[in-house]
C-alpha cells in the first residue's frame, strides 16, 4: 500500500467535532492498529501529511508526537517516521519524558500541576520502586495540554529519599525528568513501559473532558537511573 493511498484513506474519516491534531491522531493510530499500515512502513512526509489533511505542519507534528510517545510511530533520523506496534512491554534504553517528545517535534506542552503529595504507595508502586516498608513517596499529578486542549493525565510516584523537597520545585514548567537530573544529578538510563487500551474512570475522564467510558490508552512506566535503581513508578491514561 502507498504512502498516499493510507493517507487518503485517513483523511475521509476524521472527526471534526475535536481539535484536529487529535482527529489525525486517531485516525492513523487505528490504521497502524489494524494492521492496514504495516509494521516498518514509512509514513508520509509532515508536509504531505499536512496537504493531505488541509491542516498546518505544527498540527502534523502534534499528532506525530502522540503517536510516537505511545509507540505507534518511531523516528529515524535522516530517513523518516515508521509505523510500529507497541509489543506489551517496550524498553527504552534512552528515555524522553512526554514533554521531551513533544519539543523534539516542535510542539510545546502545557504542564498543569493538580497536586503534589508526600504519602505512603500502594504495595504495588511499593514493590515497583522496591522501597522499605513506611518509606514515602511524593506522589505527583500533572495534566498535560496541546494548544488549551488536555491531551493526557498524568502520575509519577517518586521516592521522597531520592529527590527530597520535590514539593517545593515548580513542575509545570518542565520536564520532571529534567527537572529531577538538574537538581538530584540523577541520571536516567530507561524506562520501562507497557501500553494496554481501557475505558476511562470518572475522575480521568473529568479532566480529559471525555464522557466516562470513552476508550483510552494506559501507558505505565518504570524509569530507572544510572545506579540500576527505579526512582518512577508512573501511568498516563491519552485520550484519543
Amino acid at each position: 500500500m502507498s504512502d498516499g493511498s493510507v493517507v487518503r484513506v485517513v483523511t475521509r474519516r476524521l472527526d471534526n467535532r475535536r481539535p484536529k491534531y487529535l482527529a489525525i491522531r486517531s485516525a492513523l493510530a487505528r490504521r497502524i492498529q489494524r494492521g492496514e499500515v504495516p509494521e516498518g512502513a514509512r509514513l508520509p512526509s509532515e508536509l504531505e501529511l499536512a496537504r493531505q489533511f488541509g491542516c498546518s505542519r505544527m498540527t502534523v507534528r502534534a499528532a506525530v508526537a502522540a503517536l510516537a510517545t505511545e509507540g505507534l510511530v518511531q523516528r529515524r533520523h535522516g530517513l523518516g517516521t515508521f509505523a510500529s506496534k507497541p509489543k506489551a512491554l517496550r524498553r527504552f534504553w534512552t528515555v524522553l519524558s512526554f514533554t521531551e517528545e513533544m519539543r523534539a517535534h516542535g510542539v510545546e506542552v502545557q504542564n498543569q500541576l493538580l497536586s503534589v503529595r508526600r504519602e505512603q504507595p500502594p504495595e504495588a508502586v511499593r514493590a515497583a520502586l522496591r522501597l522499605p516498608p513506611r518509606e514515602p513517596v511524593y506522589r505527583v499529578r500533572r495534566l498535560r495540554l496541546v494548544a488549551g486542549h488536555p491531551v493526557a493525565y498524568h502520575v509519577s510516584h517518586v521516592p521522597v529519599s531520592r529527590c527530597p523537597d520535590l514539593d517545593r520545585l515548580d513542575l509545570e514548567s518542565d520536564s520532571l525528568y529534567r527537572l529531577m537530573e538538574e537538581r538530584y544529578g540523577l541520571q536516567f538510563t530507561r524506562c520501562d513501559r507497557t501500553y494496554r487500551p481501557v475505558r476511562a474512570r470518572a475522575a480521568e475522564a473529568r479532566l480529559l473532558q471525555i464522557p466516562s467510558g470513552t476508550p483510552v490508552l494506559l501507558v505505565e512506566g518504570v524509569a530507572f537511573v544510572n545506579d540500576g535503581l527505579p526512582v518512577d513508578a508512573c501511568y498516563e491514561v491519552y485520550r484519543e
